[in-house]
């Protein structure tokens, strides 16, 4: 092996860490419940609160988990 292609397996290691950091923000930030249900009240009208859009993702998750164990 070549020391350019020694070069490559830290390359690829910092690759993958960048990929899992990337993907655990995203889910932390932009995934939560908490941010979809902020996210929803904000770009929603005036008339819609926080406790319609927290009901409408339990109803939501409930369906999913109900539909996951089938």
């Amino acid at each position: 092996m070549t020391p350019l292609e020694l070069l490559f397996i830290p390359g690829a290691l910092a690759a993958v860490v960048g990929i899992l950091v990337a993907t655990a923000w995203l889910e932390a930030s932009i995934l939560s419940p908490r941010s979809l249900i902020l996210h929803s009240v904000r770009t929603r009208s005036r008339r819609v609160g926080p406790e319609d859009v927290e009901r409408l993702v339990a109803m939501q998750s409930e369906r999913l988990i109900r539909d996951f164990h089938l």
